[in-house]
C-alpha cells in the first residue's frame, strides 16, 4: 500500500504544479488584456495615434520597443 502511494506522489506533485502554473498564466493574461483594453480606450478617445496604439500593443505583449514614442513616425501626426 505504501508503495502505491509513493508512486502516486510524483503524479500528485506534478498536477498541483500544473494547476498553480495555470493560475499564474490566467493572472498574466488578465493583466495583459486589461492593459490592452486601457490603451484601446485611449485610442478610441483620440488620446493616442494609430502608430502609438500599435507600438503600445507590441510593447505590452513583449514584441515591440521599450517606448511608445517614435520621433520619426510621430511627426506625421
Amino acid at each position: 500500500m505504501l508503495r502505491r502511494e509513493a508512486e502516486t506522489v510524483d503524479l500528485t506533485i506534478r498536477l498541483v504544479s500544473e494547476h498553480a502554473l495555470t493560475r499564474v498564466h490566467r493572472k498574466i493574461f488578465k493583466e495583459v488584456h486589461g492593459r490592452l483594453f486601457e490603451i484601446w480606450e485611449k485610442y478610441e478617445d483620440d488620446d493616442m495615434t494609430t502608430t502609438q496604439l500599435l507600438r503600445a500593443c507590441s510593447h505590452i505583449i513583449g514584441l515591440g520597443p521599450s517606448t511608445t514614442q517614435d520621433d520619426i513616425h510621430d511627426e506625421d501626426f
